[in-house]
């Protein structure tokens, strides 16, 4: 486990084609972004497809399924949620891992989230509500 601060500049790496790539800055603001539109998607408001350029395909089905759940129940969403606390680590040189504790309403979920640096840029590859 590495102490160095997840914001730290990593040297620029060559992208496939050879061309050296800029540094990826620190993820903690769109992967706060994401858990709040993720958890009101899961409440039955809309958002998903605002997250289509930053999750994989697999995350989104899974949104995607929670959501027509949601809707079926008869929830509408319409109710903002906020990040109470949310902590970053970086596991390796190419991702990242943050938990956060998200409020919707009266109820508070925890939010796990893996993001990796995939063609140069952060995508979450994991999200978890619970």
């Amino acid at each position: 486990m590495s102490a160095e601060p997840i914001w730290a500049p990593r040297p620029p790496r060559p992208d496939v084609y050879g061309r050296r790539r800029a540094t990826l800055g620190d993820p903690t603001p769109l992967a706060c972004t994401s858990a709040l539109t993720a958890i009101e998607v899961v409440h039955g408001g809309d958002g998903l497809e605002s997250l289509r350029r930053w999750i994989t395909p697999e995350v989104r089905e899974r949104l995607a399924r929670q959501h027509s759940l949601a809707r079926r129940l008869g929830r509408r969403g319409g109710v903002p949620a906020t990040i109470l606390r949310a902590r970053a680590c970086r596991v390796s040189p190419t991702a990242t891992e943050i938990a956060a504790v998200a409020a919707i309403g009266d109820r508070v979920h925890a939010v796990a989230i893996r993001l990796e640096d995939l063609a140069g840029r952060w995508v979450i590859t994991v999200l978890d509500i619970g």
